[in-house]
């Protein structure tokens, strides 16, 4: 089965423009391979753009707003402190901690 992940599909986008391979043209040939699950169109152009400009990476860069991940000892503590407080509500105040 092929690989048609997100970062599968910009790995591909990367070695055909690397080539020498045109945007339109990488589309052409990713949409008869991955089908469906090909990236757009735009998407292509766009990365096709981020690789010309120097870009290495795959992956997507950390967003603004995107959720952090609090793992600390003080934060595990308190999280504990809050369920054995009152276990009822346990989950309506970890729901609201997002």
């Amino acid at each position: 089965m092929m690989d048609s992940s997100r970062s599968a599909q910009r790995a591909v986008i990367q070695f055909l423009r690397a080539e020498g391979e045109h945007a339109s043209q990488i589309h052409r040939r990713m949409k008869e391979v991955y089908g469906e699950q090909c990236l757009a169109r735009c998407t292509i152009f766009r990365w096709c753009q981020r690789y010309e400009a120097g870009r290495v990476n795959i992956k997507d860069l950390p967003r603004p707003g995107q959720a952090h991940v609090v793992a600390d000892s003080a934060t595990i503590s308190a999280v504990d402190e809050l369920i054995r407080q009152n276990r009822r509500n346990c989950r309506n105040v970890l729901l609201n901690c997002r």
